[in-house]
This record gives C-alpha cells, structure tokens and sequence, in this order.
C-alpha cells in the first residue's frame, strides 16, 4: 500500500462509500478510516458538517483540504496518484464516455436503489423514533430534500405506485448496464475504469435486495462483468470492509 495524507469519512453500507473504497484498493492507497454510524445520524454532526455540509457520506480529507461527492472522489484520487494503476483513460472520448457512466451511477443507478435502500434501513429506524427524537433529527438535517424525505416516510411510508415506480427504475439501470457492456467487457474501452467502479455497489445492492430481478441468464453481459468485478481483489476489501474498529458495531445490508 502506498501511504497517503488521505481521511475518508464513510459509511458501511452506503453504496458511494462503497465506490470510493474500491477505488483506493484498486489503486492500492492507504486511508485513514473514519467510519461513520449513519444511523445514528453523525454525517449530521456540525463538525462533520464543516466538511461535507450537505451531511451526506463520503467525503475525503487530502490533509486539511476536502473533497466531496462520490464521483468527484473517485476523479480526485485517480488525479492525484495518476502514475499508480491508473483508472481514467487517456483518450478524451473514451474519458467523456467514463464520465458519461459516472454520471449514469450518481443519477439513475443511485435513484433505482434509494426507495429500496431507504426501506431497509431509514424506515424502521424513522418509525421508532418518537415525535420529538424525529423532530430533532429532521431539523438537522442540512438539506431541505432529506428533510422532507424522513418526514415522509416517518409519516407514510412508501406507497404502491412509489414501490412500483422503483421497481421499474432497476430494471432499466440493468437494462442499460447490460446494453453497454454488450459493446465490451468492460463499460469503456479495453480495461477496467472509474466507470466499473462506480456501477458495481448499485449492482450488488439489487442483487441482495431483489434478486429475482437479476435471475441467471436474464442479463449474461452484466453477469459476466459482475463475476470479475467480485473476483477482484479490492472488491472485497471495499464491500466487506473491515479495516476500522468500529465495524462490529454497525449495521450491515
């Protein structure tokens, strides 16, 4: 491992900490680890704040200096150790077609799994909260959107028509994920790039939470490149993280 000025704040279960990780273990960098426990709402605290100040989960510290949003991480840390395994590749189109499905992860491949996400981990923990504990959280929360999210499930739940709606949202993302890598084996170019990095948490978490969607042989390019995603080595260390003390005591998906 080559040793860095890097502090990542993250989740265990978070998909975007996810991405991030892998992306550290591919290129075989050493991090500070300061695992956080979402569900106690610490990416809420004001210190963490003045880090990331939309109070969501990752953000990384270069020293004192941070960086947030996990696709412009992922961006940073390859930038910043360009001569170590790199994940960008050097053709500009080839590089704007990276970016393309970095920003397939951040939006469609993140808003099919965040209903179902949220069912399995925000909900009951909203619904055990009494009005005043629930209270206090919400107004914590910087941004008016998450605000309005807790509030809601807090309150209703998801209806059908929203099950429905993320139902539809995941098979698209497979869809589309199967569409590219039926170009090739890996989503840009020749080898493994950002682009595989930044896909494969959403993969995983609907494979755990709905594997029927993913049945054997309904998706055999997006089967193939998800059995050598797994098989690489920092894909186990990124979504089996162990590497922080704090590991026992947090919940896993």
């Amino acid at each position: 491992m080559i040793d860095t000025d890097f502090t990542l704040f993250h989740g265990l279960a978070s998909t975007c900490s996810k991405k991030v990780r892998m992306t550290l273990y591919e290129k075989g960098l050493a991090f500070k680890s300061r695992l956080m426990n979402l569900q106690a709402f610490e990416q809420h605290h004001p210190d963490y704040l003045k880090i990331n100040p939309n109070g969501v989960v990752p953000a990384l510290l270069d020293g004192d200096a941070p960086v947030i949003e996990s696709s412009i991480i992922m961006e940073y840390i390859d930038d910043r150790y360009p001569q170590v395994v790199p994940l960008v590749p050097a053709d500009p189109l080839l590089r704007t077609k990276m970016r393309l499905w970095l920003r397939f992860s951040d939006n469609v491949a993140f808003d099919a799994i965040m209903l179902s996400t949220w069912a399995r981990l925000s909900v009951k923990r909203a619904q055990s909260l009494s009005s005043a504990e629930l209270k206090e959280v919400i107004d914590r929360i910087p941004t008016r959107e998450r605000r309005d999210r807790w509030a809601k499930i807090a309150a209703d739940g998801f209806t059908d028509a929203e099950v429905l709606d993320a139902h539809n949202k995941m098979v698209n993302c497979l869809q589309k994920l199967e569409a590219g890598l039926c170009e090739g084996a890996w989503l840009v170019g020749a080898k493994l790039t950002l682009a595989d990095i930044a896909n494969i948490p959403f993969i995983e978490r609907i494979r755990t939470l709905h594997p029927e969607l993913m049945a054997m042989g309904r998706y055999p390019a997006l089967e193939d490149w998800e059995t050598r995603m797994r098989a690489r080595p920092s894909f186990d260390k990124a979504f089996c993280f162990t590497d922080d003390p704090r590991v026992a005591d947090l919940p896993k998906l």
